[in-house]
């Protein structure tokens, strides 16, 4: 006998689970009708969290997590740019930087950051927090041991791995981001991430010479790699144990707020097991060779 009152709406948390339960039984039964029976949506599969609740779930993760990977750019960008200030603080004299040797300096990051950017993939082979926590003490780590440096073929091989390790972060950190994100809420997350750039910029050269107007036994400019390259080493833990691999990771939300972003995400790409843990090559040379 039917239930007159009605039963209680499942919660957030049931939702989840009575989707992957009743979806395929549905499907199925739906099927034994004919080849020609159109498939729907179970009524659970219709179902969303409330507008609310999901700005809520947004809301937490805007606090989160494109501030840490703001953050983490920015301390690319002053190990990537500081070699200037460390010129104008007696570089160019120690290293003898005749020529068009400074040139060379920079343009040999950029020449080992295009060709190492492929390793973008590991995004997607490697759980975020674990790499992110090794590229970034990687990059920490050479920026660091450039005040040890005594010639310009040292500095040339130190700025080549600077180059190849930093290339690992950037070009992925838009793929960890639609993990978290829809598709027209993406783009200003990407943009409050790619502002980190311009900010480490404005404030490099006033760092700079705080760092260097002291009088220190140590050359100013090594003592410029060390202040500025130990921070990174120091931000590679801060990765490896707060930056959430994805929603269902993210120990900042409870149980229901993950339940909401994961069919938030669900929502968007469909089924998300797939999207970390392995790399399809099939797929990765179909996208190679397709046409536009």
């Amino acid at each position: 006998m039917p239930n007159l009152q009605g039963d209680p709406p499942p919660t957030n948390v049931a939702f989840a689970n009575h989707i992957e339960k009743t979806s395929f039984d549905n499907d199925m039964e739906k099927l034994s009708d004919g080849p020609d029976t159109k498939l729907e949506y179970p009524q659970a599969q219709q179902q969303r969290a409330s507008p609310e609740a999901e700005r809520a779930v947004v809301r937490k993760l805007d606090w989160r997590v494109p501030p840490l990977l703001g953050a983490l750019y920015l301390l690319s960008f002053l190990d990537r740019s500081n070699i200037g200030n460390a010129r104008i603080a007696g570089m160019e004299d120690d290293l003898e930087l005749t020529g068009n040797r400074y040139e060379w300096l920079l343009t040999i990051f950029y020449i080992s950051y295009i060709l190492f950017e492929p390793q973008v993939i590991m995004w997607k082979i490697v759980p975020a927090h674990i790499w992110a926590a090794v590229i970034v003490f990687a990059w920490g780590f050479l920026a660091t041991i450039q005040a040890a440096v005594h010639n310009w073929q040292g500095e040339m091989a130190i700025r080549f791995l600077l180059g190849a390790t930093e290339a690992g972060f950037g070009p992925g950190c838009p793929y960890l981001l639609s993990f978290f994100y829809l598709r027209h809420e993406v783009g200003l997350r990407i943009g409050i991430f790619l502002s980190a750039a311009p900010l480490a910029n404005s404030f490099a050269g006033a760092l700079a010479y705080g760092i260097t107007s002291g009088h220190s036994k140590l050359a100013n400019w090594r003592l410029l790699f060390l202040v500025e390259g130990l921070p990174s080493i120091l931000f590679a833990s801060v990765a490896f144990f707060f930056l959430p691999d994805s929603p269902d990771k993210a120990r900042f939300l409870n149980e229901e707020e993950r339940t909401i972003a994961r069919a938030r995400a669900v929502r968007q790409v469909g089924k998300t097991e797939k999207r970390v843990g392995g790399v399809s090559w099939k797929d990765v040379g179909a996208a190679l060779v397709s046409e536009a």
